[in-house]
């Protein structure tokens, strides 16, 4: 779990919460000037704080002194923008929003939600994840919330939702964002025609529905080892129609191999992968995989990416001992796979 919270959008003054998000540049400037400032502090550690704006025009409040003793660690200005948005767009959704809210679950884990929002019984948590993270530290962190009784929903860069796992759980629902490091561009969804706000709007108002797949499919995999660690692995290699097994497709060329798992990430997620005791996917430009089709396989152990001119060598060499008798799994209406997706209304809108 995450020991600390980023810089604020919250601090107190004289027993009352400002939110740097809900203020004018005009009010901004005054409080900056004002000799009320020396008495802003911070509710993570009741420290002095002084008001501040990023180089991307965000309101925010900060340590006016470092403090050793503090759980409160700096943020880069692209994750202070998006908090200050989801802030704002989930406000004005009629929400109560509480930003750098400390929770704890029932085994005693603290959580710090960045967006934490409440409507009569109803609590969500909204997390902006920038930086790469694990799927098993995002499953702890999402765990956690569950056991307090929180719904959680992630606004992810485009890399790291690639790298940590695909949107295929219901209760865990995870979204692509862009175009939220230029300050002139205004922050959009990858897969929605949405921008951050509209959306967070929309997440809030029940405008998505999950869509169920239903296809079945059958998964090949072979049994390698990695590179690095030696580990064992079960790295997925075609993929088929059950009803029509003569043109099940199987990786051919080193970008063949990129496409191959990129495809795989939006059909099956690294989710159900893992679940299945199958290698993840990542997207990984280094040397061993074709320029521009990043996407391949990483270990299970030391997660070190195997690059897809090792996985096709191993696979010729593989399928020459076994012929056709592959190992596979049949994916037949398999529990959360799947996608939200917006509702009529919503599209209307």
């Amino acid at each position: 779990m995450r020991n600390h919270i980023e810089m604020p959008l919250r601090a107190e003054l004289q027993e009352k919460t400002l939110y740097s998000y809900k203020m004018s540049p005009k009010e901004w400037d005054d409080l900056k000037q004002s000799d009320l400032k020396k008495s802003l502090t911070l509710p993570c550690c009741n420290e002095r704080a002084v008001a501040k704006t990023s180089s991307l025009g965000t309101q925010f409040f900060a340590h006016y002194r470092n403090s050793e003793d503090c759980i409160s660690k700096p943020e880069s200005k692209e994750h202070l923008r998006l908090k200050a948005i989801v802030s704002s767009a989930a406000e004005s959704a009629g929400w109560t929003v509480t930003t750098e809210y400390i929770g704890h679950s029932e085994n005693g884990d603290k959580w710090i939600a960045d967006v934490y929002c409440t409507k009569g019984k109803t609590k969500i948590a909204l997390e902006i994840q920038l930086s790469s993270q694990t799927s098993k530290e995002l499953n702890a962190r999402h765990r956690s919330y569950v056991e307090s009784g929180v719904r959680d929903a992630w606004f992810m860069k485009d890399s790291v939702y690639v790298n940590s796992g695909h949107s295929s759980i219901k209760s865990f629902p995870r979204f692509q964002v862009k175009h939220f490091m230029d300050d002139k561009a205004t922050p959009q969804m990858s897969n929605y025609p949405l921008t951050v706000a509209q959306f967070v709007d929309t997440l809030l108002n029940g405008g998505l529905v999950w869509k169920e797949d239903t296809d079945e499919h059958v998964l090949y995999y072979m049994k390698s080892k990695c590179w690095k660690c030696k580990t064992d692995l079960n790295i997925p290699i075609g993929l088929g129609d059950t009803a029509c097994s003569n043109f099940d497709n199987f990786i051919k060329t080193v970008p063949n191999c990129s496409n191959f798992y990129e495809s795989l990430l939006a059909q099956v997620g690294n989710s159900d992968l893992e679940r299945f005791g199958l290698t993840t996917i990542g997207a990984h430009p280094i040397k061993g995989n074709a320029p521009n089709f990043p996407y391949c396989v990483k270990c299970t152990s030391c997660q070190a990416p195997q690059t897809n001119a090792y996985t096709l060598r191993n696979y010729h060499q593989w399928s020459t001992n076994v012929g056709r008798d592959y190992h596979h799994i049949v994916l037949s209406n398999y529990s959360h796979n799947g996608r939200y997706e917006l509702t009529a209304l919503s599209k209307v809108k």
